[in-house]
């Protein structure tokens, strides 16, 4: 068996575990966190090499995230609603699937945007609409905030059983 390949230190989740009572007692986003995280390519690594990120396996990204959300849950689970567009658009990438290579790409912080109050399914019962206006895309509907606000420069949602892309 392969041993995982790792991206984040010992000594990086030490600091992150010094930070997070803080994060927390502040009520604050954890930006320093997420600049370390940035600095060590830990938001692209599910990205296929070849597109500029580390290349790390789901069970890699998964490990790491374990990992993290030992030291500081909070910047944990907001990193899930980054990894888990880029990791899925990696796995379409490695199944031959470019549809989603913009994404992987772009190397910007994407967020969850298919939230809303009272959608247990949040997916697939989507009742907020996306629609077409010059230089993106206008929604009608009510949409909750996300873990990563602060720091997203993109938001992926589902409407319609439709994955949409939406600049911001």
């Amino acid at each position: 068996m392969t041993a995982l390949r790792r991206v984040l230190t010992d000594d990086l989740l030490a600091t992150f575990h010094e930070r997070a009572p803080r994060y927390d007692e502040e009520n604050a986003f954890f930006a320093e966190d997420l600049d370390d995280l940035r600095e060590v390519g830990y938001l692209r690594a599910a990205v296929p090499e070849e597109l500029g990120g580390l290349g790390l396996t789901i069970q890699e990204v998964l490990a790491e995230q374990r990992r993290l959300a030992y030291w500081t849950p909070a910047t944990a689970l907001a990193l899930n609603m980054h990894l888990y567009w880029t990791g899925s658009a990696a796995d379409a990438h490695r199944r031959g699937d470019a549809t989603f290579d913009w994404l992987l790409r772009e190397g910007r912080v994407i967020a969850a945007g298919h939230g809303e109050r009272g959608n247990d399914a949040v997916i697939d019962d989507s009742t907020t609409k996306a629609v077409p206006v010059d230089g993106g895309y206008r929604f009608t509907g009510r949409k909750v905030f996300t873990s990563l606000s602060p720091a997203w420069s993109r938001t992926r949602t589902r409407t319609r059983a439709r994955v949409r892309r939406t600049p911001r």
